[in-house]
C-alpha cells in the first residue's frame, strides 16, 4: 500500500515537500514516523525525543481527520491515505 505524507508550513522544508511511502499491510502511522522511512532530522521535527511520543505543538491528520482522535500512534493506515502534519501554529 502507499500513503502520502504532506507537511506544511516550515515543514514542508524539512520533509522536502510531499513524499510518498510504501508500506507493508496492517501498518500504523507510528511505523510511517520512524528513522525507517524518514531522515532523523525530520523525526525531530515532530517525535519528542525523550518521551518518544508526538509533540503536542503538531498537528497531524488522516484523510483530514486528527490522529489524536483515531489511535494516535497507532492509528491504522490504508491505501491511499493521505497524512497532513502541521507545525504550531500562531498569530495575533
Amino acid at each position: 500500500m502507499i500513503v502520502k505524507i504532506k507537511a506544511f508550513a516550515n515543514l514542508r522544508e524539512v520533509f522536502g515537500g510531499e513524499i510518498s511511502i510504501k508500506l507493508k499491510e496492517g501498518a500504523v502511522l507510528k511505523d510511517i514516523l520512524s528513522s525507517v522511512y524518514l531522515p532523523p532530522e525530520t523525526v525531530k521535527a515532530v517525535i519528542d525525543t525523550e518521551s518518544g511520543e508526538i509533540k503536542p505543538t503538531i498537528l497531524i491528520l488522516k484523510n483530514g481527520r486528527n490522529i489524536r482522535f483515531l489511535g494516535g500512534f497507532l492509528t491504522k493506515l490504508e491505501d491511499g491515505d493521505e497524512i497532513s502534519i502541521f507545525p504550531p501554529l500562531g498569530g495575533g
